[in-house]
């Protein structure tokens, strides 16, 4: 008996190694890899509250919208490339730098733009998480200015009801600088007070970003739609938009921009 129990207790101590000897031994885990804190870059430039810095990355393509008896109140959309390159930037940045001058004493303002706009894609993606992205190195040139803060505009996708000089039931968004060419027979008044003239209505759209360049956060933004109005004569009814020279499209772009974003951003830039 006692033999008996010997052996079976003999068997039962193998068995926990056989079945050891069976799996192998025990491969260590790896050891867990925690991803680096991304690095904080100490912002060592000297920088003056009073200098700005002005970025403007609209580039030359111009929304166009048309309206047309056979759509109705179906707009079709297209595009026009103002001339010459950069004219539109550039009387974004001169306005820009009439309003921040003109809010106080000792103000100065360095103005920038890209020629390579494709770079920037979608203007909403610049911002991550409230804060700014600049690619290549222009963010960098930005930083380095000495100035404070950054004014940033973009083109701004916005309800064409926000603009109470074009006519009513547009059902598309303006973005940028554009035109709105209506042509409906809806007994529209035109410029000169006659109806039944087509309404050719030059906007804008853009949105004006102020950035603490300290950090790059968001600090505050405004946006602005605003339209005029070209004269429509009865012998360019037909086509309005044929009648009008390239110089004078790009010029009533401009003069809206200059009489109406120093506006936008005065309390952006007051002191």
């Amino acid at each position: 008996m006692k033999r008996r129990l010997l052996t079976l207790l003999s068997v039962l101590c193998l068995l926990p190694a056989l079945a050891a000897a069976q799996s192998g031994p025990k491969r260590p885990k790896p050891p867990q890899v925690q991803p680096d804190p991304e690095p904080v870059v100490e912002d060592k430039t000297a920088r003056d509250p009073k200098k700005f810095a002005a970025l403007s990355v609209l580039g030359d393509s111009v929304q166009l919208i048309n309206l047309t008896p056979a759509r109705g109140d179906t707009a079709q959309s297209g595009e026009w490339t103002a001339s010459p390159a950069g004219g539109l930037d550039n009387a974004v940045l001169q306005a820009l730098n009439a309003a921040v001058t003109a809010s106080g004493t000792g103000r100065e303002i360095k103005l920038y733009t890209s020629s390579t706009r494709s770079l920037f894609g979608d203007p909403a993606n610049l911002f991550v998480d409230g804060k700014l992205s600049l690619p290549g190195k222009l963010g960098e040139a930005v930083r380095q200015s000495g100035a404070a803060r950054l004014l940033l505009v973009t083109r701004s996708r916005q309800e064409a009801a926000l603009a109470a000089a074009l006519p009513a039931r547009i059902l598309a968004s303006l973005e940028g600088p554009g035109f709105v060419l209506d042509q409906r027979p809806a007994g529209q008044i035109g410029f000169d007070g006659q109806p039944g003239l087509p309404v050719l209505a030059p906007f804008v759209s853009i949105r004006v970003a102020l950035v603490d360049l300290a950090d790059l956060r968001l600090k505050r933004e405004q946006s602005l739609a605003v339209a005029g109005r070209l004269p429509v004569t009865p012998e360019a009814a037909a086509n309005p938009w044929a009648a009008t020279t390239a110089e004078q499209r790009v010029k009533a772009l401009e003069a809206l921009i200059e009489a109406e974003l120093p506006k936008a951003v005065k309390s952006l830039v007051a002191p």
